[in-house]
């Protein structure tokens, strides 16, 4: 069986439970009632104990659907209260018939304040040669066990008399199990049990047996592995979400590849999600990163780079010592990583425009506050691109000049906006009313203001730069709110204005336009995504994402 025909018949059991609360979050965006005013809650998933340490990914709401139903009455006005309440319903309406559930009521009886969904084995029997089949388990905790078991017979016996398959009960480890027997390969196998004040589905018997045998030896689950509750250990803020990821396998899991078979990569990352007046707040702690056990963030306030970054950036990063973090990246992360893959894979669009080797010609030279950016150009609507060094003793300009006179560029120092800046200028032939004329293409520029040196491609960024210093991104109002919500000590900031890289984000790298149909409903809202690093303790590196919802 494909990994795309199992994902089709276990994927309306969970998107009934799982889609219609969260597509609600995506649209709260002023006030919140009861324990949502803090962002969520400070409890941690409990459903773990059924989930195996080998899980590739796990995901968790922790709170009622129900409650987050009704936070549209919270909202100022009845145009955003209708907004909400059409786009919830219909997902609502359209989910739960796909999954036929004829009654909601009859969920809304006994469903709890926690829902897990984790994909639990890559490939069931481990024959990649009948097919990849991944085992997937939905964790609902339920308020009354009776009412769930109830909501299970009715169930599955209506779908018994739909499809034709016979209804089996059973016990295994004295739980009590219902699936179905399908006469057809068409039928989904999914089987349930409710122990407890828990209530398990699961794409396979299988998958169901070893939920119940991780819940009863701590040596398997999730719960008591100790990356995790190491890495759990440092998110203590309010939360309505959490997602837990073993990269290498979340990696091969997205891509249907087989873990590799030499040594296990034990990278795990932990992310909660909370709630806002702006937005949604992301902590994240990420595991198995070799290096520094404790590094404390460098900054107590915004890098002061930015000063030089202009203020209509489509995306920005800042930081200080791109050297010592491109090490870390190069000997913490191995080269089968799926972080270093994304983030290698990341600078070759920039260093092809450049033609430069950024590990060999740029990280090397930046030890102090650096700050990198991208902006529209109006005229020819490429992106233009723009660095900042802080020049703490060696330059990075004359390095460039060197570089590019090696490549058989023309350097010379002109006047600009009352400043003298070098250009990096290459002679073309150009035809011109039949006539051909010799033409200075710049491909790039640089200056030196105070400490810092700004390096762009374009003569216009730098011109409107050097004539309106205080339009840069440090005084724009809108990123200073943004950071406003995020924690004082950084090692500076990831910043990008999404509705307006969108479009040559999706050229470059064409997966995230499957991962936004995926994830529709918060790509829509989303207005702008922040992230900073707040350093590593006891090998947890740990961050904070704000996601900006348009209002």
């Amino acid at each position: 069986m494909s990994k795309n025909s199992t994902i089709k018949k276990f994927l309306p059991i969970v998107v009934a439970f799982v889609l219609i609360a969260i597509t609600a979050l995506v649209f709260i965006n002023q006030t919140f009632n009861n324990y949502l005013a803090s962002g969520g809650v400070k409890k941690n998933p409990d459903s773990t104990i059924f989930i195996s340490r080998q899980s590739p990914f796990m995901v968790s709401l922790l709170v009622n659907p129900e409650k987050i139903n009704l936070l549209p009455n919270f909202l100022p006005t009845k145009s955003d209260q209708k907004k909400v309440l059409q786009a919830v319903e219909q997902i609502r309406t359209k989910l739960l018939n796909k999954v036929k559930i004829d009654d909601p009521e009859a969920l809304k009886d006994w469903l709890g304040d926690e829902i897990t969904l984790a994909v639990t084995s890559l490939d069931l029997d481990h024959n990649r040669d009948n097919g990849v089949q991944t085992g997937y388990l939905l964790v609902v905790k339920n308020n009354n066990p009776s009412l769930a078991r109830e909501f299970l017979r009715d169930y599955y016996a209506k779908q018994a008399v739909s499809t034709e398959a016979k209804l089996i009960f059973d016990t295994y480890q004295g739980v009590n199990l219902i699936y179905q027997k399908p006469k057809t390969a068409d039928i989904p196998q999914v089987a349930a049990a409710v122990i407890a004040n828990y209530t398990l589905f699961a794409n396979d018997l299988l998958v169901l047996k070893d939920a119940i045998n991780n819940a009863q030896a701590i040596n398997l689950n999730l719960s008591h592995y100790q990356p995790y509750g190491r890495a759990l250990e440092t998110i203590t803020q309010p939360k309505v979400s959490l997602a837990y990821l073993n990269l290498p396998a979340t990696s091969a899991w997205i891509t249907s590849q087989p873990l590799p078979e030499n040594q296990p990569i034990e990278q795990n990352l932990i992310i909660s999600l909370a709630v806002s007046e702006n937005g949604l707040i992301a902590h994240s702690a990420l595991s198995g990163v070799t290096g520094n056990e404790n590094q404390p963030p460098a900054l107590n306030h915004p890098p002061s780079a930015l000063q030089y970054i202009p203020d209509d950036s489509i995306f920005a990063t800042s930081g200080v010592n791109l050297q010592g973090l491109w090490a870390l990246i190069k000997q913490g992360l191995p080269e089968n990583s799926p972080l270093q893959q994304l983030i290698t894979q990341s600078l070759k669009p920039l260093q092809s425009s450049l033609n430069l080797n950024f590990a060999e010609d740029v990280f090397p030279l930046v030890t102090g506050e650096y700050g990198l950016s991208l902006s529209i150009d109006k005229m020819t609507q490429e992106l233009d691109w723009l660095f900042v060094n802080e020049n703490l003793g060696q330059s990075l300009g004359e390095n460039f000049d060197l570089i590019a006179q090696n490549r058989g560029l023309s350097v010379g120092k002109l006047p600009l906006e009352n400043t003298t800046i070098t250009a990096w200028t290459k002679l073309v032939t150009t035809a011109e009313n039949n006539f051909a004329k010799l033409e200075a293409q710049v491909k790039g520029v640089h200056t030196q203001k105070d400490t810092y040196e700004i390096i762009t491609n374009s003569v216009d960024t730098l011109s409107d730069l050097l004539a309106e210093p205080e339009k840069n991104l440090l005084n724009n109002e809108i990123f200073k709110e943004t950071i406003a919500d995020m924690p004082v000590e950084n090692n500076g900031y990831f910043y990008l204005q999404w509705q307006e890289i969108e479009p040559y984000l999706i050229k470059e790298f064409p997966i995230l336009k499957v991962a936004k149909l995926s994830f529709k409903p918060l790509f829509d809202n989303l207005k702008s995504l922040t992230i900073t690093s707040e350093g590593t303790e006891n090998g947890v590196t740990q961050a904070t994402i704000f996601l900006d919802l348009l209002k």
